[in-house]
């Protein structure tokens, strides 16, 4: 008879015991999901901030690059690729964040969406300038804006290089 109260006994305890560990986890669960719905709010705030600077970061280039442009002595083909170029920071920055894309995938979603460019033609490009390619190898959105700030000088310096004595340079 003792051996069955103590086994009664014991089941108590165990009961009260998962009990009182079910209701901690209870409560760690929803103070986990209070930290995690609080951590998605600052990702989409800082998604959304990561993704203005692009903006910007696209609307400055180009105005630097359209003041480079009317200088330059490079072919068109090629400035037109940099102008697009640097017109799709803002599309990458919202595809590599937005979709969890990589790089790869979300250029060439961008090309296809927003530019007649391929992605071959594009490559072939970014080869003919030694330059580009250190920025293009890291296949990174970081690499993508290092390549593109480099098209920019690159149009800029090959202005100035073919530039004839007498004409006034731009301010860059």
């Amino acid at each position: 008879m003792i051996w069955w109260v103590l086994a009664i006994a014991c089941l108590i305890v165990l009961m009260v015991v998962m009990i009182v560990r079910t209701d901690s986890l209870a409560s760690e669960h929803k103070r986990l999901l209070v930290q995690f719905k609080m951590l998605d709010q600052e990702s989409v705030q800082f998604q959304q901030i990561t993704y203005e600077l692009a903006e910007e970061f696209s609307q400055f280039l180009l105005l630097q690059l359209g003041a480079a442009r009317r200088l330059s002595r490079m072919p068109e083909d090629e400035l037109y690729q940099f102008e697009i170029a640097i017109q799709l920071i803002p599309t990458l920055c919202k595809e590599m964040s937005g979709r969890r894309m990589s790089f790869k995938a979300a250029l060439q979603r961008a090309l296809k969406l927003h530019a007649d460019i391929e992605i071959a033609a594009f490559e072939a490009t970014i080869g003919r300038h030694g330059r580009l390619i250190t920025g293009w190898q890291k296949q990174s959105f970081a690499g993508y804006l290092q390549m593109c700030q480099q098209m920019y000088l690159l149009t800029k310096e090959y202005s100035h290089k073919e530039q004839r004595p007498g004409q006034p340079e731009l301010a860059g």
